[in-house]
């Protein structure tokens, strides 16, 4: 009996976790009409930004409003990202870095979802809105070290020269210097990454899920962490 109700739980679990990433994944591949599929279609929405508090009635005025937000918006990024049970309700929370012509933003929300039958019934949402970015800090290859110091997995090294005191802005440039690094790479063929920001671990797993690039290893090294990140 325990264990059948341990079990229903995880498997319940899983399908919050995938509902979230869902969410997330239907934003950061631009597939706003995905996000109607995980709605009740009379959901209620309450939507606070910094400049409008909203109150929608139906899920499709609710997927209307994140074309409104996000319509405009290329080169999507997921920076951060987490999902959660609060109490009853589901947490999701997001932040992504994307692109405006020649202009960089960031922006974070947070969602509180209440469920029925598996779709939000109820969703309350919180939005910092789009901030700007400064592109300044950029990511640098560096000299793979001797022959017999290598890894056997890694094909390509990559190391970031920006520290956790940079107020939060590793996350902001790491997960796009990846992506950027991937495109030039063959299915496969694994990137090494080293980071010097303890706070990158939990945002290079949540990129690597929703990417679909698998994340192969990680080796703390104590100042320093190792990521190895395999192409899809």
């Amino acid at each position: 009996m325990i264990e059948m109700q341990m079990e229903n739980e995880r498997v319940e679990r899983m399908r919050l976790q995938q509902l979230g990433e869902g969410w997330i994944q239907a934003i950061a591949e631009e597939a706003l009409d995905r996000l109607e599929q995980f709605c009740h279609a009379g959901i209620v929405s309450r939507l606070l930004t910094p400049h409008h508090y909203d109150t929608l009635n139906n899920a499709s005025d609710l997927v209307a409003k994140y074309r409104d937000w996000f319509g405009g918006y290329t080169n999507f990024q997921v920076v951060g990202s987490r999902i959660d049970l609060v109490g009853e309700r589901l947490g999701i929370s997001y932040r992504f870095l994307l692109q405006d012509r020649e202009d960089w933003y960031t922006i974070e929300q947070q969602l509180y979802c209440t469920l029925k039958d598996g779709r939000v019934e109820k969703l309350h949402l919180l939005c910092s809105g789009f901030q700007p970015v400064e592109m300044t800090h950029q990511a640098a290859p560096v000299r793979a070290p001797q022959a017999e110091e290598q890894d056997p997995a890694r094909d390509e090294l990559l190391e970031f020269y920006i520290g956790a005191s940079n107020d939060g802005s590793t996350c902001a440039l790491l997960t796009p210097a990846i992506r950027s690094k991937l495109r030039e790479m063959q299915t496969g063929q694994v990137l090494e990454v080293r980071v010097d920001d303890p706070t990158a671990k939990e945002d290079i797993e949540a990129w690597s899920r929703l990417s679909g690039n698998a994340l192969l290893k990680v080796i703390d090294e104590g100042q320093v962490l190792r990521f190895f990140v395999q192409k899809k």
